[in-house]
């Protein structure tokens, strides 16, 4: 089973398929984990300090946490219960989670720097991903709800 189906298009390839719903989730969730650690970088520059972590830092920050989810969906969720018809991800499903979420991550970082890194309005940052992440938490859900039935 080298290559599976690109998309998951029923509930049978959830998890197996390079992309599924749940591949949207792992976008939010790079841009939620990089919104919360890029708080080190952004606060103490707004205030005119040096910043706790770097932006790059962030970044590796955020990539380590999307590899530790990773690796507790794979050992621990399958355990409890809590994984998709109790089912281990296919590696090609792990890879494209990964980098999904590393590109929410990417996406973030990009407008961190051009909003924070040349002295604009902070809060504007925050405002985008808060709405970015809810936007794709919103897309997430009506795939999720179309895909499963």
């Amino acid at each position: 089973m080298l290559f599976v189906e690109l998309f998951a298009t029923d509930p049978s390839m959830v998890g197996l398929a390079w992309f599924d719903f749940y591949s949207i989730g792992h976008f939010c969730f790079g841009i939620g984990v990089f919104l919360f650690f890029s708080l080190f970088y952004t606060l103490p520059k707004h205030k005119g300090k040096i910043p706790i972590f770097s932006l790059l830092f962030v970044f590796i920050l955020t990539l380590g946490i999307l590899i530790l989810w990773e690796a507790l969906e794979y050992f621990v969720f399958i355990d409890l219960g809590w994984k998709f018809e109790g089912r281990a991800d296919s590696w090609q499903n792990m890879t494209t989670d990964l980098i999904i979420g590393a590109f929410g991550g990417i996406v973030s970082w990009i407008f961190c720097y051009e909003i924070v890194g040349k002295d604009k309005n902070v809060w504007a940052y925050y405002i985008f991903g808060i709405i970015g992440f809810a936007l794709w938490l919103v897309v997430f859900m009506i795939l999720r709800a179309f895909t499963i039935t």
